[in-house]
């Protein structure tokens, strides 16, 4: 045991500095969901792996990035570059990996109703059809609808939805479900015997993991479809009442809505404003009908 205070000191204060802290409680104390812990420390890995024995500074950081915009889309590396930081912080490193801006699609694709009726047709396995309803129903996201349990089920009057707090935002839902949806929901439960997590896991995990629900959609050829693109249908084919739009996705922001997820989004405004003020420009001329005058 060390008595000395001034010895304990230059311990846990190496050359003045503040305590040194692990990377592990460091992330803890900053991330409490522990999916995103996950997957932070797996972005953390690859970084070191890559750099190996090269010092942590800015030039390596500023290398890294580089590589990781050769290998990824700036939408994908929002998560990449706030796990880097993070740790970079931790070590008391003074760079910091610059995040790309999102890109925008100016025209993003929408699920049509013939297409995914179409899709549900080619899926015969009740568990994978069950996962596509309940991304296109809710609008959850993938991580949130494997994860859904028998608890989180409520109905009431009729209607089914999912209650429960999201894994990314801790928001919590009341996701409503098609009749359709509903009644194919209630078979699959009574038929696989599910007694909590409604899709269970394989081997030792308590159920299917996020990204299983992205291999269902490739495996029957949705071409151009991912989790997202239910998500964004959801929010632009809504209505205006945004606080119910977040209760049923999950959302905690509206402006996250408006950015990235609801489509048309100037059209609507321009459509409301007129509604509630008057017009906003002059009508387009009518072309003329050849022949008349």
């Amino acid at each position: 045991m060390v008595n000395d205070v001034g010895i304990l000191d230059r311990i846990l204060h190496p050359n003045g500095r503040e305590p040194v802290v692990t990377w592990d409680a460091f992330l803890r104390s900053k991330v409490p969901n522990p999916e995103t812990r996950k997957r932070y420390e797996a972005v953390v890995k690859s970084f070191n792996g890559w750099r190996g024995s090269r010092a942590l500074t800015d030039g390596t950081v500023q290398e890294y990035r580089e590589k990781l915009l050769g290998d990824y889309a700036p939408n994908s590396l929002s998560n990449m570059v706030a796990a880097i930081n993070l740790y970079l912080e931790s070590k008391g490193v003074e760079a910091r990996m610059k995040r790309p801006p999102k890109e925008i699609a100016a025209n993003p694709k929408l699920v049509q109703a013939d297409g995914y009726a179409a899709l549900l047709a080619r899926i015969p396995n009740a568990e994978e059809r069950l996962a596509v309803r309940l991304l296109h129903d809710t609008g959850l996201r993938p991580s949130d609808v494997v994860a859904v349990r028998l608890s989180d089920l409520y109905v009431a009057d009729g209607i089914t939805s999912v209650r429960k707090r999201t894994r990314k935002t801790g928001a919590v839902t009341d996701s409503l479900v098609s009749k359709v949806t509903a009644a194919e929901l209630k078979a699959y439960v009574e038929g696989a015997g599910v007694t909590d997590f409604i899709f269970r896991g394989e081997t030792d995990k308590p159920h299917r993991h996020r990204t299983w629900p992205n291999a269902v959609l490739r495996k029957y050829g949705a071409e151009g479809i991912t989790p997202r693109t239910f998500r964004r249908t959801l929010a632009t084919n809504w209505t205006e009442d945004t606080t119910s739009l977040m209760a049923q996705g999950g959302w905690t922001d509206s402006k996250t809505i408006f950015l990235h997820y609801r489509r048309d989004v100037r059209a609507r405004h321009v459509q409301a404003f007129e509604k509630a003020v008057g017009p906003v420009r002059e009508p387009e001329p009518e072309d003329e009908v050849q022949g008349y005058r």
